[in-house]
């Protein structure tokens, strides 16, 4: 996560951030008043479409009015979308001294820097009407869905906001670490939070704090977050062993304990592989038991049935992940300061 950090120049840092509350709160009001009109007039446009003898006779100009209202309208609402979503990087908490955060209320989430132009994209909505598309138009990043899905069993979730950025992204309690002198206050934060949920990545930062959680916590106190496709999965399964190789022959350079890499299964298939689907986001969650062994839940979207492409994203989240993520809070909720 923290490997474009030794990449960027040393000046690069929190100060140059340039958040304005007024500013944010204008945006996000801006942007609601946009997705509303855009709504209403795209609907209205529809209507004209569909029951031109309600506006008039059907003519050309009839038609040509409802066809301009839809472009105008989902334009107001796709504008809108951005709007909130910039908001809400103006009114983002940031954390000023990640020291002082309370140990087991909180939960660390570490993930590649790289990933976070993907979280920040707005979550489709589980619908295929364009109708119900439009009457609830929402702007939740990706990354926001996460964090209140998280949050809503394991508390506040912090992060380390990625250097030189002039905003926060909206989601996690972002906090900012000094470039040369990062991984002391990493491993700090391993150790006193309640749970570490890792995206898998194959940057040397994110490698290096799987190795830190895998040495410092218990196997129930992490969880291994999937974004990515198979192809990327098998990069990260492949760059895991050398990383923990690397990490073991220093720690025993310096008179510490080596620490042994943990088994990473391989991608799940899907249950019906012929049945086409596109599913764009958490792909799976890994677990572990007290003995390091793992288990890949997969989200998978062709094992459930539902009437409505909304129904299944539902059962999807109600019958593969959430028992996962209960399961987790049952095993961090009374974790005391030893770690067991």
């Amino acid at each position: 996560m923290l490997a474009v950090m030794e990449q960027e120049p040393q000046d690069s840092f929190v100060h140059e951030q340039r958040r304005v509350p007024a500013v944010g709160c204008g945006a996000r009001g801006m942007g609601c008043f946009l997705r509303l009109a855009g709504m209403l007039a795209s609907l209205g446009g529809a209507g004209h479409l569909r029951a031109p003898s309600v506006y008039g006779t059907s003519t050309p100009h009839t038609w040509l009015i409802g066809i301009l209202m839809i472009a105008a309208g989902l334009m107001a609402v796709f504008m809108g979308a951005r709007l909130s979503r910039y908001g809400r990087r103006h009114t983002a908490r940031v954390i000023k001294d990640p020291v002082e955060l309370p140990d087991r209320a909180f939960t660390l989430f570490l993930r590649p820097f790289e990933d976070d132009k993907f979280l920040y994209g707005v979550k489709s909505a589980s619908t295929r009407s364009l109708r119900r598309r439009l009457e609830t138009p929402v702007s939740r990043t990706r990354e926001e869905v996460l964090v209140w899905t998280f949050r809503r069993r394991f508390g506040r979730i912090v992060a380390v906001g990625q250097p030189g950025e002039r905003l926060p992204l909206p989601g996690a309690h972002r906090f900012y670490l000094p470039l040369n002198n990062w991984k002391p206050v990493v491993s700090d934060l391993v150790k006193r939070a309640r749970l570490v949920i890792l995206v898998a990545g194959t940057g040397p930062g994110t490698l290096w704090e799987l190795t830190e959680v895998v040495r410092l916590l218990p196997p129930e106190r992490l969880l291994v977050l999937v974004l990515s496709d198979e192809a990327g999965y098998e990069r990260f399964r492949e760059a895991v062993p050398k990383s923990f190789e690397n990490r073991a022959k220093e720690l025993r350079d310096s008179g510490d304990l080596p620490v042994t890499a943990p088994p990473f299964p391989e991608y799940p298939a899907l249950r019906d592989p012929d049945t086409p689907t596109k599913w764009i986001g958490l792909q799976g969650l890994i677990h572990f038991s007290s003995s390091w062994q793992p288990t890949f839940t997969r989200a998978d979207p062709t094992a459930v049935w539902a009437l409505t492409l909304q129904g299944r994203v539902r059962k999807v989240h109600r019958r593969q992940i959430l028992p996962v993520l209960k399961r987790t809070a049952e095993n961090t909720a009374s974790t005391t300061p030893d770690g067991s």
